[in-house]
């Protein structure tokens, strides 16, 4: 059974190259603030160095000037020292200033590797300084803390996060006289269109192997990849109708019906959103990352419900305390710093972020056109993406872009290859 992580208007963007399958590049943390005795930087006065890192670029505008403004007018005793790393390898500099004893004091992760940090070690829980600090009120809802939470402790404060919808060209649709989406349609609906809008020239849709999108799709038709109690994929994932699902869904990229660019078209045409703002492509899945790009190219577009029962996974980013931390307190006062409601504010002024607040949202959302409402609305829809369920999720999550990969280049029969896959997912849940 899915959890439904938002019972209504929520949240935001982080940016979201965000799954955190990684970014960053090699170098040296700025500081090693973490490493002095807490007894003596109290003692002496000095202010307590409280090191931050988090992924991205240019676009994280909000957050220097944040961090910024907080280092000069905060009376706490905190200097915040932040470690912006750009391109990749993001995890991979988590993973070794950790193992090398040191460590971060806060960093941000994507919701894809929230089970793999708490796995290894690298989070504290939060539940005792939140119990400890009478004066702290989210600004966001219960069900948006809830994406934070590990094993039943939380771990993590959920920043922002961004929903997963349909977007479409509706030049693309006039032309072919096509009606655009509605809350109504199923995926059937999604292909007959595609084959209409699909020419010589462009394409319907975009059957992508991006794990959300197509796990969204899967989970939309009713169907689930574990049991609900998160502790076996047996019969689920490897089931004959999740199977079937999964052929018919990526059959799109390929002949005699093709109404979907496959691996090696993107590579000649470039992205999905690169298609849609060309003219080449119709339909695509994607998160609130690319309708800041499509407001950006001026192009007319709408945004639609996930088709079927809307079910449609939730992109997220959320900020931990490092384990290794020795100023676990001034810490969480940064935590709360990055995740109230001025960096909520400032991101919506600087990097046009959705708003965290419930009240703020009702402001976002009238301002929307009607046909990107759905925007918003379909956040009633999320789910916790497979991998915070559970840690068979986790694990299934390491797994499953690989399984699509197999599928999508025919490397056995389907079914075999789903349940080759549980085999060996259930073998490493035993260890």
């Amino acid at each position: 059974m899915k959890k439904r992580v938002l019972a209504g208007v929520l949240a935001t963007t982080m940016s979201m190259s965000l799954l955190l399958s990684g970014c960053g590049n090699e170098g040296a943390p700025t500081d090693s603030g973490t490493n002095t005795s807490v007894g003596t930087e109290k003692q002496e006065g000095k202010k307590i160095k409280i090191r931050v890192t988090r992924w991205g670029g240019t676009e994280q505008a909000a957050e220097p000037k944040l961090i910024e403004e907080f280092n000069q007018t905060n009376d706490k005793n905190i200097e915040i020292v932040y470690d912006l790393v750009p391109g990749d390898g993001y995890g991979d500099r988590l993973t070794t200033s950790f193992s090398s004893g040191d460590g971060y004091d806060v960093f941000l992760s994507g919701e894809g590797d929230f089970f793999k940090w708490v796995d290894k070690g690298l989070t504290m829980p939060l539940d005792e300084l939140i119990a400890n600090d009478p004066d702290y009120n989210p600004i966001f809802p219960e069900s948006l803390m809830n994406m934070g939470k590990v094993n039943g402790e939380q771990h993590y404060i959920t920043g922002g996060m961004n929903p997963i919808n349909l977007y479409y060209n509706k030049d693309m649709f006039d032309a072919a006289g096509v009606e655009y989406p509605t809350n109504e349609w199923t995926w059937e609906d999604v292909m007959t269109a595609a084959e209409k809008l699909t020419t010589k020239d462009q394409y319907g849709f975009n059957a992508q192997n991006w794990a959300y999108a197509v796990l969204s799709y899967v989970e939309s038709l009713g169907l689930s990849i574990m049991n609900e109690d998160g502790t076996t994929c047996d019969g689920y994932l490897n089931s004959p109708e999740v199977a079937e699902a999964l052929d018919q869904y990526f059959a799109m990229t390929k002949e005699p019906n093709k109404v979907s660019p496959a691996a090696g078209d993107l590579d000649t045409f470039g992205n999905a959103l690169s298609m849609m703002t060309e003219g080449k492509l119709a339909m695509f899945v994607s998160g609130g990352w690319d309708k800041q790009a499509l407001d950006l190219s001026g192009i007319n577009y709408g945004i639609a419900l996930i088709p079927g029962n809307h079910t449609s996974y939730m992109c997220a980013a959320g900020f931990a305390i490092g384990a290794n931390s020795k100023h676990p307190e001034e810490a969480w006062e940064v935590i709360k710093l990055l995740t109230g409601a001025e960096s909520d504010k400032m991101r919506q002024e600087l990097e046009g972020a959705i708003p965290v607040s419930e009240e703020e949202q009702k402001v976002y959302m009238d301002a929307l056109d009607n046909s990107k409402k759905p925007f918003i609305e379909g956040i009633e829809y999320g789910v916790q993406p497979i991998g915070l369920r559970s840690k068979m999720g986790s694990i299934i999550n390491e797994k499953i872009s690989e399984i699509f990969e197999n599928i999508i280049f025919e490397t056995a029969d389907t079914q075999k290859i789903l349940d080759d896959a549980v085999k060996e997912i259930e073998a490493k849940m035993s260890k």
